[in-house]
């Protein structure tokens, strides 16, 4: 008797979405925990720059931000005994990219803007943590970049590795809305201070002006001009912002970046197989980018996708990017004892690993300089049946990937014709098609269902539909 119940018909449906969700969870788990993630890294800054500094000497440098804020690092001559060189990278960012796991201080608010500094020494590459002597920082600010937070209280901070410091000499001028203070030490550095007075108590006071509170402190004098390094009011915001990918892929590989499901640009990695693509006039908001690449033999790879919150004024970073391997079979069905050739393309002297799901076997190879791969997998230790190949790789310098597109192939047996996956013939791939597959799951009672045609439904016939899924 079927059940006409809707509450039953809804338990069904979320009951599917739930064992959907699961496996496609248990898949992507199992990838990462395979492949790791720490070479992916998401940047996000206002400005960023970089300079070679001769510590026999004394220097200064500023950065600028969008919204005409600014900071500068002013160093006396000798602050290393070694005299060796070293390269400055400082950077400006959000606040929210910053505290996000180096929280503030109990009952202190940040700026809007953090800084972070760091040197290494051109000889080795080394990180240089402290010098000899201090330099002085100097913030310039803005005051929509302090609002909420009581002016007068503003210090400059630093992150110890643990905890907020507070720098000892830091001094705050409200009149030419800076602060200054020293230190030998680096890393992030913040703008730190307790909250303002209410607007609309009837006093002005704290960090109260006549463009933050005209109700208290009247209105502001249009004829009389701003201070130094920042001035009165807010200044305008630039509305630029972007997005950078970069990473490897294979040596001259074609590559197209997506976002939000649709292609954006197209560009080409180097011989090296790095690549680096910018999208700019960007609205403040969440995207989905993807990104894949075609090797010099006209295989693609999967598609490596992830969600990014764009920051107005900011350009966000996503680095350490390494697409993965593509992949490709000699013959789709083989003899057993027969030798199936197993080859790809993926970043020069890459180390490839090569999975045989079915027997779980796992094997290793390095890639040419061309970027070229290959195995000759002995199919004698297969029992006769479809197998499935794919691939992950590992570069010298610590990059790793996701796994490849997975390759189905028969032993002893043709694999057939694999079925696009739409099984009810609705011209879609969506949890219809995907019902139908866990109903089926095991021996088929359906043989549509059985996307391989090896006479079980199993997770190669899941991955097929992942494959074909519209949604």
């Amino acid at each position: 008797m079927q059940n006409s119940n809707p509450k039953f018909k809804n338990f069904i449906f979320i009951g599917i979405i739930f064992i959907f969700a699961f496996f496609s969870f248990h898949l992507v788990f199992e990838n990462a925990k395979a492949s790791g993630t720490a070479n992916f890294q998401i940047e996000i800054f206002y400005a960023k720059e970089s300079h070679q500094i001769d510590t026999t000497s004394s220097f200064t440098e500023t950065l600028s931000n969008p919204n005409n804020s600014s900071f500068e690092i002013n160093s006396p001559a000798d602050v290393l005994s070694s005299g060796e060189a070293i390269e400055l990278t400082m950077y400006s960012t959000p606040e929210e990219s910053v505290t996000i796991d180096k929280p503030l201080p109990s009952g202190k608010l940040g700026a809007d803007i953090f800084y972070n500094i760091s040197f290494k020494k051109v000889s080795d590459n080394s990180t240089v943590s402290s010098f000899d002597k201090a330099v002085t920082l100097t913030f310039y600010y803005t005051d929509s970049d302090i609002s909420g937070i009581d002016e007068s209280t503003l210090t400059a901070y630093r992150w110890n590795g643990s905890a907020w410091t507070a720098l000892s000499d830091s001094a705050v001028d409200t009149s030419l809305n800076k602060v200054t203070a020293t230190t030998q030490q680096f890393s992030d550095f913040a703008l730190i201070g307790n909250a303002s007075p209410s607007c609309g108590d009837g006093s002005c006071n704290g960090s109260e002006t006549c463009s933050s509170c005209p109700t208290d402190c009247g209105a502001c004098d249009t004829g009389g001009g701003g201070g130094g390094g920042g001035g009165g009011g807010a200044l305008p915001t630039s509305t630029t912002n972007k997005v950078i990918l970069q990473g490897k892929a294979s040596p001259a590989a074609y590559l197209t970046a997506l976002k939000d499901g649709q292609v954006i640009v197209n560009t080409q990695a180097n011989s090296q197989a790095d690549f680096k693509v910018e999208i700019s006039n960007l609205t403040a908001g969440i995207y989905t980018f993807g990104i894949w690449a075609e090797d010099k033999n006209g295989v693609r790879s999967i598609t490596f996708s992830f969600t990014v919150n764009v920051v107005s004024g900011a350009t966000t970073t996503i680095g350490g990017i390494f697409i993965p391997p593509t992949i490709d079979l000699s013959k789709d069905s083989v003899r057993k004892g027969e030798i199936l050739n197993i080859l790809g393309q993926t970043a020069p002297e890459a180390e490839v690993e090569i999975h045989i799901n079915s027997n779980e076997i796992v094997e290793t190879v390095i890639a040419a300089s061309s970027g070229n791969w290959f195995y000759n997998l002995d199919t004698g230790q297969l029992e006769e049946g479809v197998h499935s190949a794919r691939a992950k790789a590992s570069t010298v310098d610590g990059l790793l990937s996701t796994f490849s597109q997975i390759k189905l192939f028969g032993v002893g047996v043709g694999i057939g014709i694999i079925k696009e996956a739409d099984i009810n013939n609705d011209k879609k791939v969506n949890l219809v098609d995907f019902s139908i597959l866990l109903y089926n799951w095991g021996v088929p009672k359906n043989p549509m269902a059985d996307l391989n045609n090896d006479g079980q439904v199993d997770l190669i016939d899941f991955s097929i539909m992942l494959y074909w899924w519209t949604g």
